[in-house]
């Protein structure tokens, strides 16, 4: 491997999308739940004689950007999720190719995690899918009316203690509408006690955008859910993380990888070394262009409650991340 870039960025650099220019980086500013307007959006050019700029500041605690051109008039537009405390929000900023970024407010609430574009009800324009947590927690769509219009419509709605920690949108059916794979296992209480509705969940698309839920597998502290045909049998397995599993009972759950035996049906796997580290992250791709899919896991050490002496463990042998070899092919 080689460096070919590098900047300077706030704590917690936390979303990297590429474009053909250069990247979009996403940085928190603060890890710990703030208010405080230190989250940046960054540009990283791939021409490495040019520096890294800010493309937007001032953000509090935003955690997922998405780029897209929503109204069609060829420049990359950008909608932020600033999770936040109290007064996050989900803004899409408005680009007008001069170098100017104009912020549309979508929803004035905290706990904003993860957005998608996409065009759900086939008009034609490119609408907004965001996943909110921290108290009013759900699923909404922000429908493209055009002329830089959009309606919000909950699509989704969950307790205030679920716990809300990632969404994705994939065909679950086959039918070429696009349905919706959640988790919720967000469990930072003070103390933090095992819920037995943590978990994946996927919640089937009827074709006009209503949702149903058809599949719950539990999982304490669900953080993260992959939907992939890992083992290349035609139908699909899901990779899954915890980051807040049973520590006392059932380590092993931090990560699950689920092969699905049909109809949805699925054996539970995981892997010797799964405690080296607190998963917080995972993505799938072919790393060793073999043609299968390997999985990538990100460690983050935070202490885990009661103190069972993990995080001392984890300091001392832990490792940052963790390659999942695909040995399908």
């Amino acid at each position: 491997m080689q460096m070919v870039g590098a900047a300077n960025t706030r704590e917690g650099a936390v979303w990297l999308t590429e474009t053909n220019q250069g990247y979009a980086l996403t940085s928190m500013g603060s890890f710990s739940p703030s208010d405080a307007e230190k989250g940046m959006l960054y540009f990283l050019s791939k021409t490495p004689s040019q520096s890294s700029r800010i493309l937007i500041d001032s953000l509090k605690r935003p955690v997922h950007t998405a780029l897209a051109d929503l109204n069609g008039d060829n420049f990359f537009d950008f909608v932020t999720c600033e999770f936040a405390k109290w007064t996050g929000k989900l803004t899409w900023w408005k680009n007008d190719g001069y170098g100017n970024l104009r912020p549309n407010v979508l929803r004035n609430m905290p706990g904003a995690i993860k957005a998608y574009t996409h065009d759900l009800n086939k008009d034609s324009l490119l609408d907004i899918i965001a996943l909110f947590g921290q108290g009013d927690e759900g699923i909404f769509a922000y429908y493209n009316e055009g002329n830089d219009k959009f309606r919000e419509e909950r699509l989704l709605q969950f307790p205030p203690s679920y716990g809300s920690s990632f969404f994705d949108l994939f065909d679950y059916d086959g039918d070429g509408d696009l349905d919706i794979i959640y988790t919720n296992g967000d469990n930072a209480d003070y103390p933090p006690i095992n819920k037995p509705y943590h978990g994946i969940r996927i919640f089937e698309n009827n074709g006009n955008s209503q949702f149903k839920e058809v599949l719950f597998y539990p999982l304490q502290g669900a953080y993260q859910a992959i939907p992939k045909d890992f083992d290349q049998d035609g139908d699909l397995d899901i990779a899954a993380i915890s980051f807040f599993p049973d520590f006392q009972q059932r380590p092993e759950e931090s990560f699950v990888f689920l092969e699905n035996q049909g109809d949805w049906q699925f054996k539970a796997q995981t892997f010797p070394q799964n405690n080296l580290g607190r998963w917080l992250v995972m993505d799938t791709g072919d790393l060793d262009k073999d043609g299968d899919l390997d999985i990538l896991l990100g460690s983050l050490t935070l202490e885990v409650i009661p103190d069972l002496g993990l995080v001392d463990q984890w300091i001392a042998k832990g490792i940052p991340f963790i390659l999942l070899e695909n040995l399908k092919k």
